[in-house]
């Protein structure tokens, strides 16, 4: 126990100096609870409690210890009261009229630049700053004559990249190099940290890629910081993509910006490079299509890709949607549009590979040509469309192709030929006839006096032509929408 001690009536009764040098310029300017920690804790200095603790002080004042905290931090940077350990914290009190008139190099070195160590402090958050590291960064304020704002600039962009954990003297050389290179406004500063950038070295090869002699600017690098962040490409993804431009007669980071934007799930130059030579295929597959259709002088549109694109994954082969192309004729009557009808009723009528698309194509222009050659017997001066296929069907269910024609040559000079020879075809199928011989008899018993033919018909004589695939594909194109309609 002391010698002397005040007794505890005196604690209430006593008082705290305050000096008015606190009150005119300090206390306007702190947060009121870092004023009331500020006092409570010159009272201890005076009236000192052997178990007092930052927690205890947040308890009497109703505040939270990070309060307590954050106050003796504050009030050390402004060089009132000075940190003499960590654990548990322990903070001395410093003569204040001292402190302003002192000409230590404490004073000199870290309380002339009291809101810049504030700032400093704000950069680090939780992470509390010691007087060793404020004299750090005043050092390349005071000897490297750097800017107070072009060091938070700095100090911020290494907390950004390193984090808050890093040593002061880690950044020594990156003052001295900032010093060396004049760096003394907020614009360099900026532009030094741009020019370290994996953004700008990007920008830079990607410039190098166009074949310009200049740094790039500031958009230009904010579009590379894009990709390699938004998009999360690597630099190598980037340059891939940069053999694309090579189309457009002036590469630009625009032109560039669109292509990386319509690959952007591409992640490396592998990624890059297969989804590139995907698009040239369909590009390439699209070509092929317009000239299978007569189209000339036109490149893949968006839409059209996408259309090729949609065919693909409904299931239709490559080969498939070429072969309806070729189906359709090159002569430029079609184009991607009739394409698309025409693929349409594939789908309707299940038909995916170029195998079966063919034998289809084949089948109908078959029938096409067979009702040409029925029209022709009959006498009729007729256009075959869809629907005369349609027609040429349903006689083939009844009869062979030879018996429709000694039908067509029977419904020769009447009215409604067509009619006429469905009808003799459902009566001779009705009566089991299937040979021309029957036919000829059947119809030659139930014609008036005078009114059989007098010679063999010409339908008669016809003999049927075998075609070659090759032959038949090189047939009449598909018919005309309004055929359809009909």
């Amino acid at each position: 126990m002391s010698l002397c001690s005040f007794s505890e009536s005196y604690l209430l009764l006593g008082v705290t100096p305050v000096e008015n040098i606190f009150i005119q310029d300090y206390l306007p300017h702190a947060p009121g609870d870092y004023v009331r920690v500020y006092l409570y804790g010159l009272m201890q200095c005076y009236h000192p409690t052997e178990d007092m603790t930052t927690e205890r002080i947040a308890h009497l004042l109703d505040v939270t210890e990070d309060t307590v905290q954050g106050a003796f931090q504050y009030w050390e940077r402004q060089g009132l009261v000075q940190r003499v350990s960590d654990n548990p914290p322990s903070y001395q009190y410093l003569n204040l009229t001292a402190s302003v008139t002192s000409e230590s190099p404490m004073e000199k070195a870290v309380y002339k630049h009291r809101e810049f160590n504030t700032k400093m402090q704000q950069l680090f958050g939780t992470r509390l700053l010691h007087p060793a590291e404020f004299m750090t960064a005043c050092e390349w304020v005071e000897e490297l004559h750097l800017p107070e704002e072009v060091v938070l600039i700095m100090v911020e962009h290494f907390i950004a990249t390193k984090g808050r954990s890093f040593q002061f003297r880690q950044l020594n050389k990156t003052a001295l190099q900032w010093a060396e290179k004049g760096v003394n406004t907020v614009e360099a500063a900026n532009d030094m940290i741009m020019r370290d950038s994996a953004a700008y070295k990007t920008a830079e090869k990607v410039v190098r890629q166009f074949n310009l002699r200049r740094a790039p600017t500031l958009d230009e690098v904010a579009l590379a910081r894009k990709w390699l962040e938004e998009y999360g490409m690597d630099e190598a993804a980037v340059l891939v993509a940069c053999r694309e431009t090579v189309k457009g007669r002036n590469p630009s980071f625009g032109y560039l910006d669109g292509i990386l934007s319509r690959n952007h799930t591409a992640r490396s130059s592998q990624d890059m490079a297969g989804q590139l030579d995907e698009k040239k295929r369909r590009e390439d597959a699209v070509k092929a299509l317009h000239d299978a259709l007569g189209i000339r002088q036109m490149a893949p549109t968006p839409g059209e890709l996408e259309s090729y694109q949609n065919y693909l994954a409904a299931g239709f082969e490559p080969g498939a949607v070429l072969c309806v192309a070729k189906g359709m004729g090159g002569s430029g009557r079609y184009d991607m549009e009739d394409l698309e009808r025409q693929m349409t009723r594939f789908v309707e009528k299940g038909l995916f590979t170029e195998a079966e698309i063919t034998a289809y194509m084949d089948q109908q222009k078959l029938l096409r040509e067979q009702a040409a050659r029925v029209y022709e017997v009959s006498g009729q001066d007729s256009r075959v469309t869809a629907a005369s296929t349609a027609q040429m069907e349903e006689w083939l269910s009844m009869a062979s192709f030879p018996v429709i024609l000694y039908a067509a040559e029977c419904a020769r000079g009447t009215k409604l030929p067509v009619q006429y020879i469905s009808k003799l075809l459902r009566e001779w199928k009705k009566a089991g006839i299937d040979t021309v011989e029957a036919a000829k008899r059947q119809h030659g018993a139930v014609q008036p006096a005078g009114g059989a033919p007098k010679s063999t018909p010409t339908s008669m004589q016809y003999d049927q032509r075998a075609y070659t695939p090759e032959e038949l594909r090189a047939l009449t194109a598909f018919m005309e929408d309004d055929d359809d309609a009909k």
